[in-house]
């Protein structure tokens, strides 16, 4: 990942979206302004006009709209935009429950928030087609990830192929210890413990990227374990914050043309 910093806006880019700068792009900092944590998530106990103020500096650094955000349930539901979609939560009552992916391809900026789970950029630069995916052990038990990626090409006729993907940091594998794995995670992730019970979601979640059709050199983890950084939010470690990644075509960039389509569906599944 690349640092950036823009104002008093702290945040971290992809090297291999560095070539589409019509994608504007940010893994946001735990460290806000004046070097204070700051946070991205209604459900935080904070002032929501505090998290609203916080979304706007984000998004006037980068250059893009206000993004469209969901309530996380780690799952595997997808929410589809359409064209002209006039959902905007400002309140923590407006907000969609029930989704831990978002799929868009006409323009929409778009956010998820985490602290340990996975959270992922999907970007078509031949369609300009985005995603974005919150992924926790039980999303990973549900290949969100892949799922997610089969949708999008289904959904806007596209080739999983000219996709890539990009992993915020996330738990990492010397942190990642599950006890009850046998009852927890399904023996196919078995081959991905070490003798501590430890587990790569790295390598979990970028063997489903590749078998969903995405080329393995497409695809950038960050390598960054939040437990260990002290950038970013860890819920194993005891923070109550979530850090965001938000995404968006630039203000003024074109737009996908592809079919109009929009709605509630389960990814990989039937609405």
């Amino acid at each position: 990942m690349i640092k950036n910093l823009k104002g008093q806006v702290e945040y971290y880019t992809f090297e291999i979206l560095a070539p589409y700068p019509e994608l504007r792009h940010a893994v946001m900092s735990r460290h806000g302004p004046g070097g204070q944590d700051w946070t991205f998530s209604y459900r935080d106990e904070v002032d929501p006009e505090l998290i609203n103020a916080n979304i706007d500096l984000a998004v006037k650094a980068l250059g893009i709209k206000t993004p469209i955000q969901v309530g996380q349930v780690h799952g595997a539901q997808a929410l589809i935009l359409a064209p002209q979609e006039t959902y905007l939560p400002k309140k923590p009552e407006d907000v969609w429950v029930g989704f831990d992916a978002i799929i868009s391809a006409f323009g929409h900026s778009l956010m998820i928030k985490v602290a340990d789970c996975q959270g992922l950029i999907v970007y078509d630069p031949t369609s300009s087609a985005l995603a974005l995916v919150h992924s926790g052990w039980r999303g990973s038990v549900q290949n969100v990830i892949g799922r997610t990626v089969k949708t999008m090409a289904k959904t806007f006729k596209l080739n999983p192929k000219n996709f890539l993907a990009c992993c915020a940091p996330s738990l990492g594998p010397c942190h990642a210890e599950f006890i009850n794995y046998q009852t927890e995670l399904p023996q196919a992730f078995w081959e991905f413990r070490d003798e501590k019970n430890l587990f790569d979601f790295t390598a979990i979640s970028r063997k489903q990227l590749t078998a969903s059709g995405l080329k393995d050199d497409n695809i950038e983890f960050s390598g960054v374990c939040t437990r260990c950084s002290e950038d970013f939010y860890s819920y194993r470690r005891g923070d109550s914050g979530r850090f965001a990644i938000i995404a968006g075509l630039a203000t003024g960039s074109g737009q996908s043309d592809a079919d109009e389509i929009g709605g509630a569906i389960g990814a990989g599944g039937a609405p």
